[in-house]
């Protein structure tokens, strides 16, 4: 039997042991990654809320982004060293989990991205028009109303056409490839466009270094408000598995009269909402869901 002084030394190892076995599984579990630059005005949707965007916070699985028209820079970095800097009206999910066929670091549903990946790392952005990867290089894709355009800055990139049975195309070093919207056949050219240089936000010219250790703390993001119908209605009208997983993610939002109202006066662009305008109204749980 243990001697009753001896009992307290016990409880004090026990203690150390417990908080050191703490401090190293939060040392060894993967951090999610952080807003390390931010030039202008960035919302945040997430948990059916709009927050604003600030240097140091720490986002989410499925978060999903949108930069101002007059924003020149949104940052985010990854653990393991990638980057992914977005543009002036630019509108982005992080790390979204929509199926064996659609799974990466971020989708680019409108806008602008840079992704950097360091020696060792790949990364990955998708997007309506295609899919692009690259890996130890710099990737930057543009997607707008008449199409796409993915430009291998620096290292050896992929981009995977979204046309059915398109092959995906390697892109070396300097080398563009434009991606008519209407499944039009892609055009590769060396070297960036005129037009491509021109409209590219010019911090996507600079060499960014990480700013990951600036930010011992994170910082929380501030709400704004509920989340409107107008913020949601682009995520709401995306491509097929995108609509499926938002009529799953934010169906108790129905229940907001303002909210439906927007969904049956677009029903058409966005069916998958059907089985949810037709289900018993409820009212919005005070608990938000994960997303």
């Amino acid at each position: 039997m243990l001697s009753p002084s001896l009992r307290p030394c016990l409880r004090l190892v026990l203690a150390a042991l417990l908080a050191a076995g703490a401090a190293a599984a939060c040392a060894a579990a993967p951090r999610a990654p952080l807003v390390t630059m931010l030039d202008g005005d960035a919302t945040l949707l997430r948990d059916g809320a709009r927050y604003a965007l600030a240097e140091g916070v720490r986002l989410q699985a499925g978060d999903l982004l949108m930069t101002a028209p007059g924003t020149r820079l949104l940052r985010v970095e990854f653990p393991g060293g990638l980057g992914v800097a977005f543009g002036p009206a630019s509108r982005a999910m992080l790390a979204p989990d929509l199926g064996d066929d659609m799974r990466g670091g971020v989708y680019l549903l409108s806008g602008w991205a840079k992704l950097v990946a360091p020696s060792g790392v790949s990364g990955a952005i998708r997007s309506p028009l295609a899919d692009t990867d690259t890996t130890a290089g710099a990737l930057i894709l543009s997607v707008q109303a008449d199409g796409a355009q993915a430009f291998a800055e620096s290292g050896p990139s992929r981009v995977q056409s979204r046309v059915p049975d398109a092959p995906a195309q390697a892109l070396k070093s300097g080398e563009m490839l434009a991606l008519p919207a209407g499944g039009a056949r892609p055009v590769l050219s060396k070297g960036a466009s005129q037009a491509f240089v021109q409209a590219m936000p010019r911090t996507f010219m600079d060499s960014l270094p990480s700013r990951l250790s600036a930010f011992p703390a994170d910082v929380p993001p501030h709400r704004l408000g509920d989340m409107s119908y107008a913020d949601a209605q682009p995520w709401i009208d995306a491509e097929a598995p995108l609509r499926r997983v938002f009529a799953e993610r934010w169906r108790r939002l129905a229940a907001d009269p303002q909210f439906r109202a927007g969904l049956v006066a677009g029903l058409k662009s966005h069916p998958e909402w059907t089985t949810v305008l037709s289900s018993p109204v409820r009212a919005p749980q005070a608990a938000a869901s994960r997303y």
